[in-house]
């Protein structure tokens, strides 16, 4: 039984190689490609299908990756956004203090005298004073009574000099006083601090005097302090009562007094000598004119002749 078992194997066996050549031969035949192609076509969805699970392994990766990379992305995007809004932030600071800065060197200041700008380190915190500390003293040679002044108007004068820092009273203190003149009709007066930071007052001023809401207030250049022609305040208030000998003034400073932060120290020119001003000098000639005139008309009764003959007198009188 044994020879008959393997002899029916090696049938089989032949058989089937058989069969195998015989496919093969029929496969590489052209006539069988339509068969080819149609089990091609039949068996291509298997493979679509037996591939979707690595493309969807591949596809969770990219995803997970591209998650992963657009967070850092957000991420460093968020930081460079604040980076850069901080330094937006810093430039606009930059160009308001570059704007101010032009404008405080913009100013009217005279082109003759020295300047230097300082900035404001310390605002007083005593509400019955008004001044501020600058961070420039004696060793950049300031000097008390220095006046001070911002883009649009004086400020004060400096009252106090370290070696380092200097204090600047205001115009809007109560003890400070400043020479001015209406630009309209060169009226003068003299304006008080109320210690109000939006205004001062003009003392005594006969209520006759020509002086309307709106008139600008510049330094007079009277006490040697100030110099002529720098702009003070804006009248914004007249008020004439009767029963008052003086009218009532009130003028709004025109210095930013609230939020200075870079001020002006100016020099005054002192090798121009100091000469009064032409309508100072006119009302110093008609007084004189006036006193020369009146001079005049009470020699007739004195008689020239009795005086001479009275002094005589005196000296004989002397003698004896």
């Amino acid at each position: 039984m044994k020879p008959i078992f393997v002899r029916g194997v090696s049938s089989q066996f032949r058989l089937t190689l058989a069969i195998i050549l015989s496919v093969a031969l029929l496969m590489t035949n052209n006539r069988l490609d339509p068969i080819r192609q149609s089990l091609s076509s039949v068996l291509s969805p298997l493979q679509y299908l037996a591939n979707v699970p690595g493309v969807m392994l591949d596809w969770s990766a990219e995803a997970f990756a591209t998650r992963n990379m657009l967070e850092l992305q957000n991420k460093e995007l968020l930081r460079q956004q604040l980076v850069m809004s901080e330094r937006l932030q810093r430039f606009e600071h930059v160009r308001q203090e570059n704007e101010r800065l032009r404008a405080l060197l913009g100013s009217p200041v005279h082109m003759d005298s020295r300047k230097m700008v300082a900035e404001v380190m310390e605002v007083a915190s005593d509400p019955f004073r008004q001044f501020v500390v600058l961070n420039h003293g004696s060793q950049t040679g300031i000097y008390v009574g220095q006046p001070v002044v911002d883009a649009q108007g004086v400020v004060g004068q400096v009252v106090e000099v370290s070696e380092f820092t200097s204090r600047v009273l205001m115009v809007s203190d109560t003890t400070h006083g400043i020479p001015v003149r209406v630009t309209r009709n060169d009226v003068r007066a003299i304006a008080n601090g109320m210690g109000d930071i939006d205004q001062i007052e003009l003392r005594h001023v006969a209520k006759s005097t020509d002086i309307i809401v709106g008139d600008l207030l510049v330094t007079s250049g009277l006490g040697n302090r100030f110099p002529e022609g720098y702009p003070v305040a804006r009248v914004i208030s007249v008020s004439r009562d009767d029963g008052q000998s003086y009218a009532v003034i009130y003028a709004q400073p025109l210095a930013a007094l609230d939020r200075i932060r870079y001020v002006l120290l100016i020099w005054p020119d002192e090798t121009k000598p100091f000469t009064l001003p032409n309508d100072v000098q006119e009302l110093i000639k008609e007084a004189a004119d006036k006193a020369a005139a009146t001079a005049n008309s009470s020699e007739p009764q004195p008689q020239p002749q009795p005086v001479e003959t009275t002094t005589t007198p005196v000296t004989s009188e002397v003698n004896q």
